[in-house]
């Protein structure tokens, strides 16, 4: 007989499969932890080579590797498994606007074509690779977390939305996950038929539809609840729409934003347990307004969100002095690993954390440091400015051609709410925001950091002549609460303004060099919004850096530093122990 032992024993077939059946019964699942990391627009880790301008050709310049964004390094600091052995799967998703071709290049990058195939790819990994709960409960479900910067990051926003809205659908279901991406794309718009009820109805004619759309998928098992363990994002953009490259606006005639991506629900939901966002302070290009989170008072979501000095490459990394980028990396890290949370109402499970290589921001501070030692030879007053925690250079992002558009100051604490429909503001302030300033502003106050500084050629000798005319001998301090000049003709104020810093000090227009913590004086450092409008809050807390993590990691090597700001810490209290100096530079001030 094919297949059987002629003594009458069992199958070999049969035999193979009871001892599957049997391991299967007597070991665990071991649950992973899948990792999609989506990075921001023309970004690619693996490919990423930006060639020279004309003008640099002109200069005999070459080419190079791009400088990787925080979603790239973060992707790089995490371990194989964590310490309990779970494996951690990174799936890392270049940008738009990275494929091959000019055609990508423009249209991909600059309209944000090819969002919803990133969000698909990234759901089909899901897809492909989740495992829920075991039939017998012995096994908990695989862990999802989501990351993602810029435009990547509205990538990572939007794939949590559709989680929540649809599940991880089975295998058996993601021949037909195409029609329930359109559904879901299609939400609300009249007249529309879903179709995937159609499209699996037709494989499948005796069910019966249920209107409740993910409750008919759970029923039928095409689907699974899955929660998100955290969504972790640097400087989103897009509330309103994908923002329109300049160029294209101007010499296409195309709107501002892509209204088909209004749809994208960002919002969040309470089957995300943790979201934490980092948010460019000094990002001025208009068509760059921040995603800012708003929590329903029903939403359980652990929800903080940071503002940083720095434009939105700062923040996310990707310009060459990675100063400012560093801090924002470690303070994520510092998030998703666990380390900033409270675990006194909760003991900490691995599952629930993202591992990394410890060694890893030690290996970031080397490499900024060469790049400011190099820097030293061409300019050494700057690369000393430069040098110190939340003391690295700070970008003016609102370069030709994208000055196009105009420039839009950020205002932290004073969104309003978005309508899906219009695209249009609706005149009240966004709720529950959960907003931070992180001490780096402060640092980067009393310490006398630069402010946003000119990045190309014409803007430099712009304000080398505004300098000269107004008799300015030393470069301006970096001042986020600055008054409008001239209406906003000369400078358009800073994005604190309204906002009071309370720490002791009765002003800050010139550096403080000593906070007083004592039980007598302040006890908590916080903003104060007191200017006429609405705000989300009236009070925005600074953030508390956690205590042994990786923001003071990255800390203590400043303080191993000889040419950096010596400060002492310890959670909400400072210590200036570097008095700042002026520099008085007329011709070195680019």
């Amino acid at each position: 007989m094919n297949g059987h032992i002629s003594n009458g024993h069992v199958s070999e077939e049969h035999s193979r499969h009871s001892v599957s059946d049997q391991v299967e019964r007597t070991q665990v699942r071991l649950p992973k932890k899948l990792i999609v990391c989506c990075d921001g627009t023309w970004m690619d880790r693996d490919n990423g080579y930006q060639k020279p301008s004309f003008l640099q050709k002109l200069r005999g310049k070459s080419g190079k590797l791009q400088n990787p964004s925080n979603v790239t390094r973060i992707a790089r600091a995490m371990m194989s498994e964590d310490e309990a052995k779970h494996p951690q799967v990174i799936y890392y998703q270049s940008g738009i606007g990275t494929g091959i071709g000019i055609y990508d290049k423009l249209f991909g990058g600059g309209t944000g074509l090819g969002l919803s195939e990133n969000v698909r790819e990234a759901y089909a990994f899901l897809g492909t690779n989740y495992s829920p709960h075991d039939a017998d409960n012995l096994s908990k479900p695989d862990s999802i977390f989501l990351l993602g910067f810029s435009r990547g990051a509205f990538t990572a926003r939007t794939l949590g939305g559709f989680i929540a809205a649809v599940g991880i659908l089975t295998k058996a279901a993601m021949p037909w996950f195409y029609d329930a991406f359109q559904d879901w794309e299609h939400a609300g718009e009249k007249d529309y038929q879903p179709n995937f009820f159609e499209a699996i109805s037709a494989a499948n004619p005796d069910w019966k539809l249920d209107p409740a759309y993910k409750d008919h998928l759970l029923r039928h098992g095409l689907t699974q609840d899955a929660n998100i363990k955290c969504i972790g994002v640097w400087d989103t953009v897009g509330a309103l729409g994908i923002p329109i490259s300049p160029l294209l606006q101007r010499t296409l005639g195309m709107s501002a934003f892509i209204k088909e991506y209004r749809w994208y629900d960002t919002r969040l939901s309470n089957c995300v347990e943790n979201a934490f966002h980092a948010l460019a302070l000094d990002e001025r290009r208009f068509p760059f307004s921040p995603a800012v989170w708003e929590k329903d008072d029903a939403c359980k979501t652990n929800l903080k969100q940071a503002w940083f000095p720095g434009a939105h490459s700062n923040c996310g990394g990707s310009y060459e002095d990675y100063g400012m980028a560093n801090i924002t990396l470690a303070w994520m890290m510092d998030q998703v690993s666990g380390n900033s949370h409270d675990f006194s109402r909760k003991t900490f499970d691995p599952l629930d954390w993202i591992r990394f290589d410890d060694d890893y921001l030690d290996t970031c501070f080397k490499h900024n440091q060469q790049y400011y030692s190099a820097l030293a030879k061409k300019n050494p007053s700057e690369s000393e400015a430069y040098q110190g925690w939340s003391m690295g250079k700070v970008y003016d992002s609102n370069t030709f051609p994208q000055s196009l558009t105009g420039a839009k100051l950020r205002t932290p604490g004073r969104y309003q709410k978005a309508d899906y429909e219009s695209g249009k503001y609706t005149g009240k302030p966004l709720e529950n925001t959960c907003e931070y300033i992180h001490a780096s502003v402060r640092a980067r106050m009393d310490l006398a950091g630069r402010c946003v500084e000119p990045e190309e050629w014409y803007q430099k000798v712009l304000r080398w002549i505004w300098r000269v005319v107004t008799f300015q001998k030393d470069i301006k301090p970096y001042r986020p609460q600055r008054k409008k000049v001239l209406g906003g003709l000369v400078d358009l104020g800073g994005p604190l303004y309204g906002w009071r810093l309370i720490d002791g000090h009765e002003s800050h227009s010139e550096p403080n060099m000593q906070i007083d913590m004592s039980p007598g004086g302040i006890k908590q450092v916080h903003w104060e919004y007191q200017s006429p409008g609405m705000t989300s809050a009236s009070k925005m807390a600074e953030d508390i850096i956690a205590e042994k993590g990786y923001e003071q990691r990255l800390l203590d090597h400043d303080q191993d530093s000889a040419k950096a700001n010596k400060i002492l810490f310890s959670n909400n209290k400072w210590s200036w122990f570097k008095k700042p100096k002026k520099e008085y530079h007329w011709s070195k001030t680019f």
